[in-house]
């Protein structure tokens, strides 16, 4: 009876939120009619909705009103987290294309997106975006033309990407510029992109220091249970000044 219940309430929840990206606006009575709940049940219904990052306004007065920000436009997607810093960083990487046409108002549609969102999730974008790097300066790739290395695989980046979000420790593969390869463990507090390369401002646990390494160079990654803390930027990212990285 219980899975019943739990199986109703997640349908009418589902059912809520596509009536509220229907219409610009609801009386709460008329709302609460289509669902065929009461009123109470509707607002601890609406409670939910904005835990999950929706943005409901409701208005006092006669009847009441219902409805999302009008200002809401990307949010109507319903992006997670994830998904957002995805975007925005693409948008960042764009703008470094200096292109003279079309691409003018990239960075005010990446400031308006990181505004649309509810404070909470705001946090969490800003919090994992400050750990995305992008660097002015273009690496020096002459090296990388005489000696092509591999790629990334898929199953390495998802545990990369894992890692990097969940802030968890990493075992990889690493082959240097030299060819030589090592086992490591290490902390991905940092990703930097020197376009068109990716880095990995990381914890190296065979060094006990902090250690750039580039993420085509990474052959094999696996992600562990055990998490890291954030460690201090200034001491990880003054450790580019010693790699091959030019800031």
């Amino acid at each position: 009876m219980k899975q019943k219940n739990t199986l109703t309430r997640l349908q009418r929840l589902d059912e809520l939120s596509g009536l509220l990206k229907s219409s610009d606006h609801f009386l709460v009575a008329d709302l609460a009619e289509k669902l065929e709940v009461s009123t109470r049940t509707l607002m601890r219904d609406l409670d939910v909705l904005r835990d999950k990052g929706y943005p409901i306004e409701t208005n006092q007065g006669r009847g009441g009103g219902i409805r999302l920000h009008r200002y809401w436009g990307l949010g109507r997607l319903h992006l997670n987290y994830r998904e957002i810093i995805d975007l925005l960083l693409s948008l960042a990487v764009m703008e470094k294309l200096n292109s003279p046409i079309f691409l003018g108002n990239l960075k005010s549609i990446r400031h308006k997106i990181a505004a649309s969102f509810p404070e909470q999730q705001r946090q969490k974008v800003q919090a994992v975006r400050g750990r995305i790097l992008i660097s002015e300066m273009e690496p020096d790739l002459s090296f990388e033309k005489a000696h092509p290395m591999p790629t990334t695989s898929a199953n390495s980046a998802r545990s990369l990407y894992e890692a990097f979000f969940e802030m968890k420790q990493l075992k990889i593969n690493y082959q240097d510029m030299k060819g030589s390869e090592t086992e490591r463990t290490i902390e991905p507090h940092y990703i930097l992109l020197c376009w068109p390369l990716w880095y990995i401002l990381a914890w190296d646990h065979l060094r006990n220091d902090a250690r750039c390494f580039r993420l085509d160079r990474i052959k094999n990654a696996t992600l562990t249970t055990r998490h890291f803390k954030l460690k201090n930027s200034k001491k990880l990212i003054g450790s580019l000044e010693n790699s091959s990285v030019r800031l």
